[in-house]
């Protein structure tokens, strides 16, 4: 009987682990196989590559658009 309960206890710590690896299309260790995308054409290629410039430049921007800190802030600075 114990044998039977260390059985059923492992395989219900076990399950989570096979569950994260089970991915279909080759994820972090999946069974993919080695298979991802199809092979894309140029033209998706370069739709893509500008949309990518495209994220990329307005990231930039927003991140010009923050202020510069004047003082370094301290979040523990009421609780001293």
């Amino acid at each position: 009987m114990r044998i039977l309960g260390a059985v059923l206890a492992l395989a219900l710590l076990l399950s989570p682990v096979y569950a994260q690896n089970a991915g279909g299309m080759g994820g972090m260790g999946g069974r993919g196989g080695g298979k991802g995308r199809p092979p894309q054409n140029s033209e998706q290629q370069k739709v893509d590559q500008q949309k990518k410039k495209a994220a990329e430049d307005a990231f930039k921007a927003g991140l010009k658009t923050i202020p510069d800190a004047k003082e370094k802030y301290d979040p523990w600075k009421n609780a001293r």
